[in-house]
């Protein structure tokens, strides 16, 4: 009974814990990795910072001034209307909820920020470094990764996914000095969300996580658009997921990714399959399994086709959209029919804003991709995960699941 009550009280609380832990967890996502940084542009926004090198306070940079920093030798050099001075660390932290602005050399437009900006020199280039509090970072990724004018469940789906995901993973990058990158390797960050539908969608599900019934932050994986059926996390990555199984998505096959072509000259497409994985028609059954490939489902390989012929090595030679296609001889001429775009293990991107625009909740939606999951606060993740194996959100002893 005090065990129980205990549960119940903590249960309560949990809101107001959320919030503080919540707002005190930072990520530090490491800025503009696909460029070779050698100078940069930083500006404030909203009011001044300060600037530190090498911990020494040099003083405040205005929203009316810039800092330029460059490379030089092994140091970094900063210059702006009111200092200059080179170090190995700058730090640019802006006083109270504001952020900073940031343009590298050869970019057209700034890009802003929400939190602080640490440069250090990794491997002769500049390394960017954005400490931000994660419901800003959460924010930030919805705007990138989902865009504007979706429904706002599917806003709320997409900030409970890209938190749940950026905490599993954030050692992704721990021998890089940071926990994530704002690219496709990570998820895509571009900095301060400004859409107020995004930003009460996060709001909303501030501090909310899935959890699996280890109560085990689950890796949230999505994809643009399966094609009709998602795929188990074990036939692309070799690990079985229990909470990434299969599934039937008729909801995403009208979206714009649903459906791909690709055209390849007869001798292409065999000349390929010769030299990546060494086939050869040595009958008419074989080149016609080559020229004719018509699976009902998604598979794995091939079918009719020795040696094996990995559809997921076929996709990243011939950059196509997925693995789910049709081979189909035309003259002399191969058409690959193609459906969905991406990897297809997970989230149903579309799929899920179809469902949404239909009336679905971001609830519902998130229980259809991932099986037997839970939604649980991070205020009480800790908690249960220091009581042991003992506690299992099935055995009903574990936090109230959403």
């Amino acid at each position: 009974m005090i065990r129980m009550l205990l549960l119940v009280a903590l249960l309560a609380l949990s809101s107001l814990e959320a919030l503080a832990q919540s707002g005190e967890r930072t990520l530090g996502i490491g800025l503009l990795r696909d460029r070779q940084l050698k100078q940069a542009l930083v500006m404030s926004t909203r009011s001044a910072s300060k600037v530190i090198a090498d911990g020494v306070f040099m003083g405040e940079l205005k929203s009316t001034d810039g800092l330029r920093i460059e490379i030089a030798g092994k140091e970094i050099a900063a210059r702006s209307l009111a200092m200059a001075f080179t170090a190995k660390r700058i730090e640019v932290v802006p006083y109270g909820d504001g952020g900073f602005k940031l343009k590298p050399e050869g970019g057209k437009n700034p890009r802003e920020y929400p939190g602080r900006l640490e440069a250090t020199l990794a491997n002769g280039q500049l390394l960017l470094l954005n400490s931000v509090h994660i419901e800003a970072y959460v924010a930030g990724v919805v705007s990138a990764e989902a865009g504007k004018d979706h429904h706002h469940e599917y806003y709320k789906l997409q900030a409970v996914s890209s938190r749940t995901y950026a905490l599993t993973n954030q050692r992704k990058h721990l021998a890089d000095g940071f926990d994530l990158c704002d690219g496709v390797h990570c998820q895509v960050y571009h900095g301060r969300n400004r859409n107020d539908s995004i930003a009460a969608a996060v709001d909303a599900t501030r501090s909310l996580v899935i959890v699996d019934s280890e109560i085990k932050l689950i890796h949230a994986t999505f994809h643009s658009n399966c094609g009709g059926e998602t795929m188990n996390a074990e036939d692309l990555w070799s690990k079985h997921e229990p909470y990434l199984r299969a599934v039937r998505d008729t909801f995403c096959l009208s979206a714009p990714h649903a459906a791909w072509e690709r055209r390849l000259s007869r001798s292409e497409w065999l000349g390929y399959l010769n030299r990546r994985f060494g086939f050869v028609a040595t009958d008419s059954a074989q080149l016609s399994a080559a020229l004719n490939f018509d699976p009902q489902c998604r598979g794995l390989y091939m079918q009719g086709i020795w040696p094996l012929i990995h559809l997921k090595h076929v996709r990243e030679d011939l950059k196509l959209r997925s693995t789910f296609f049709t081979v189909s001889a035309e003259a002399d001429h191969v058409l690959l029919r193609g459906r969905g775009f991406g990897h297809a293990v997970g989230l149903c991107q579309e799929g899920a804003m179809a469902m949404a625009r239909s009336g679905r909740s971001y609830t519902d939606i998130l229980h259809h991709y991932f099986a037997n999951v839970h939604l649980v606060d991070l205020g009480t993740l800790d908690f249960f995960r220091d009581e042991g194996d003992s506690l299992r959100i099935n055995g009903g002893a574990g936090p109230k699941p959403h």
